[in-house]
């Protein structure tokens, strides 16, 4: 058999029953993160600029808008959710550079509508999508290295195995909507210069799994040999894929469970640089004075080659830097939205001290990084940067709440965040009892103007 069969077998097999309590808890949680960072995205400019475009051309309406009473087709919905719930950096990662809910929960919820579907079928076929992007992620490896963002180029297999789960796929359809589905990869990592065509890479891997199922269940044929072919998917956009991790304990290790939960609004690799300086901040009682005090700072570790930017333009460009995350976490503390906007890019503090900094990449770095202040007395401080996140089985719900909160209080206040929040959490504790998904989502705008 194919790589292609085999996941179709397997995938075909995962029904809500048979899951995991675990992994059913891990989805609702992530479920709810989704949404509350899908805020954040949709009052940005370029969540604002893409609902307007693709709101503007209609359609048969199908499925929801988050957070308004617009209806669209399922692809268009999902394009505008997945660019939501992408759109500031703040959306669950794991695998190897992978933002898997940005992906496979707008297509899930998009056909979901369209086909007024179950809470406990969108929940296996949201699980579904996670563990095939995990593994895939592992397999392909860094595909970074050669310009491939990971989301938007193996996000179309994730979202259509959600979207292909709800509308009822067989084994043969659902092997063809995987060969579609290598052929709609989307972005590269040009965007690092401080652009902002990143924010839809989510969005058009949503769109991308929609229409592979669609299109398979209208009788167009994919490639059975996708994964494994001479010309396939993983050979064109990986120097040396590891087929065999693509149905590595597929159906009974189930990879949802170690999805991370962003703390903060930035590319996720950057964290631990964060948890970093806060260690050294904390430690040496350290202010925004005495980091005028500061002479250098000295960043080194693996993986700095995108992102050792100091010459910050905008926030885009600070959510992928290293060295800003590192000062403006001296400067100010523990990074909130606000050390993510143009205030905090333009901070006094924050631009003295990027003009005092270095990055080193080492590849050879026994561990993940180090950071070194240098003050001008000729005191020296080091902190070693560790991997402090914790996968999202261990992550509580009030903790996801939390940060809901946190992120969502600049736009519309802390009472209002707090009303939003506590709204959203009460939807998603409906799904999984929900015998029509349309219901629950009709909900959704009446949390927002609440």
């Amino acid at each position: 058999m194919t790589i292609s069969e085999t996941m179709a077998d397997i995938l075909l097999a995962m029904e809500f029953d048979r899951l995991p309590a675990s992994a059913v808890s891990s989805a609702r949680k992530l479920l709810l993160d989704h949404l509350c960072v899908a805020v954040v995205g949709s009052r940005t400019p370029w969540g604002r600029v893409v609902s307007s475009l693709v709101g503007q051309l209609g359609g048969v309406a199908e499925s929801s808008v988050y957070f308004t009473r617009q209806k669209l087709p399922a692809p268009n919905a999902a394009l505008v959710n997945g660019a939501f719930a992408h759109g500031f950096e703040l959306d669950d990662r794991g695998g190897v550079g992978m933002h898997a809910g940005a992906v496979v929960i707008p297509a899930a919820i998009a056909m979901g509508e369209r086909t007024g579907t179950d809470g406990r079928t969108l929940l296996a076929a949201i699980v579904s999508g996670y563990e095939v992007l995990y593994r895939l992620s592992f397999a392909m490896g860094s595909i970074g290295g050669l310009g491939h963002h990971p989301t938007g180029t193996m996000g179309p297999f994730g979202s259509t195995v959600s979207a292909g789960r709800i509308l009822g796929l067989d084994r043969e359809q659902l092997v063809s909507a995987l060969g579609l589905a290598g052929n709609f990869p989307t972005g590269v990592y040009e965007f690092y210069k401080g652009t902002t065509e990143k924010r839809v890479f989510a969005g058009r891997a949503a769109e991308a799994g929609v229409w592979s199922s669609l299109l398979a269940a209208a009788g167009i044929i994919g490639a059975r040999t996708i994964f494994e072919g001479e010309f396939g998917f993983c050979r064109s956009f990986s120097r040396n894929p590891d087929l065999p991790k693509l149905v590595e304990g597929l159906g009974q290790e189930f990879c949802i469970n170690r999805v991370r939960v962003k703390r903060y609004p930035c590319a996720g690799s950057i964290h631990p640089y964060i948890e970093g300086a806060l260690s050294l901040r904390r430690k040496n009682s350290m202010t925004i004075q005495q980091a005028e005090n500061v002479s250098k700072v000295l960043i080194e570790g693996r993986r700095l080659d995108r992102r050792n930017e100091t010459d910050i333009p905008n926030v885009t460009a600070a959510q992928y830097s290293v060295p800003y995350a590192v000062v403006v976490t001296l400067c100010h503390g523990r990074p909130t939205m606000w050390a993510f906007s143009d205030e905090g890019v333009n901070d006094p503090c924050v631009r003295r001290l990027l003009g005092r900094c270095e990055t080193v990449g080492r590849h050879d770095y026994p561990g993940m990084g180090r950071i070194t202040v240098c003050l001008k007395d000729g005191t020296t401080l080091t902190e070693e940067v560790i991997d402090t996140e914790k996968p999202v089985v261990d992550v509580d719900r009030q903790e996801i709440i939390n940060k809901g909160i946190d992120v969502i209080t600049p736009g519309i206040g802390a009472k209002g965040a707090q009303e939003l929040v506590t709204a959203l959490d009460n939807i998603v504790a409906k799904i999984e009892d929900a015998t029509d998904i349309r219901k629950v989502m009709e909900l959704v705008p009446d949390a927002v103007s609440a």
